[in-house]
C-alpha cells in the first residue's frame, strides 16, 4: 500500500517557474520560423516543376475559362522557356533547392524547439539563420541565367505586364526581405536577454 502524499507546507522550497520570453525573442523566432517555411515552399515548389510536362500545364492553363487566348499562348511560352532554363541548369538548381529544402525545414523545427528554451535550438537556429543567408546568396551568384525566365514565368501566370518588372526585381526583393529578416532573427536571439532567458530556463526542470 503506497503510503499517502504529504502536502507542501510552509517551508518547502517553491516549484521553478519558466521565464518569460523577451518580446524580441518572440519575433525573431517567428520570422526564423516564417523564412524557414518559405524555403521549404519555395524549394519544393522549384523541385516540383521538373515533374510538371508542358502537355500538363498546358491542360491546366486551358482549363482556366477567366483567360484569353492570347493569356494562354503567353502562359504556355513562358512556362516552357523558364522549364527549359532550369533543366540546362539541373545541375545547379538541384543541389541548390535540396539544399535550401534541407536548411528550410531545420530552421522551422528549431524554431519549434527555441521557443520551449531549448538552449541548444537556439544555438543552432543561429548556425542554419546564417547557412541559409550564405546559401541564397550562392543561388544568386550561380543561377544569373534562371532569373530572367523565372520572372517572365511569374508575370505571365499573374497576368502581369512584363514591362513593368525589371528582370530579377522580384528575386532582388526576396533576397533583400530574406537578409533583413534573418538580421532581425539573429540579432533577437543573441541579444543578452535572450541568452540569459536561454540560461534561465535551461535549469528549470519541467514538473
Amino acid at each position: 500500500m503506497a503510503p499517502p502524499s504529504v502536502p507542501p507546507t510552509a517551508g518547502s522550497p517553491p516549484r521553478a517557474v519558466r521565464p518569460r520570453r523577451p518580446w524580441y525573442l518572440n519575433v525573431s523566432l517567428a520570422m526564423a520560423w516564417l523564412v524557414g517555411a518559405v524555403a521549404v515552399l519555395m524549394s519544393s515548389m522549384t523541385l516540383s516543376i521538373f515533374h510538371i510536362t508542358p502537355d500538363r500545364f498546358s491542360l491546366e492553363i486551358d482549363a482556366k475559362p477567366d483567360l484569353t487566348p492570347a493569356e494562354r499562348t503567353r502562359q504556355k511560352e513562358a512556362f516552357l522557356a523558364y522549364t527549359a532554363a532550369l533543366e540546362a541548369a539541373r545541375k545547379r538548381v538541384v543541389p541548390l533547392a535540396v539544399a535550401e529544402l534541407l536548411l528550410g525545414a531545420g530552421m522551422v523545427v528549431f524554431a519549434q524547439r527555441a521557443t520551449v528554451g531549448k538552449p541548444w535550438a537556439r544555438q543552432a537556429l543561429v548556425q542554419l539563420t546564417v547557412a541559409h543567408v550564405a546559401l541564397s546568396g550562392l543561388e544568386w551568384a550561380l543561377t544569373p541565367d534562371i532569373r530572367g525566365p523565372e520572372d517572365d514565368f511569374q508575370m505571365a501566370y499573374n497576368n502581369v505586364d512584363r514591362r513593368e518588372v525589371p528582370v530579377g526585381e522580384s528575386k532582388r526583393i526576396r533576397l533583400a526581405l530574406l537578409f533583413g529578416f534573418s538580421a532581425i532573427t539573429v540579432f533577437g536571439l543573441t541579444l543578452p536577454g535572450s541568452r540569459a532567458f536561454y540560461a534561465e530556463a535551461d535549469g528549470v526542470t519541467e514538473p
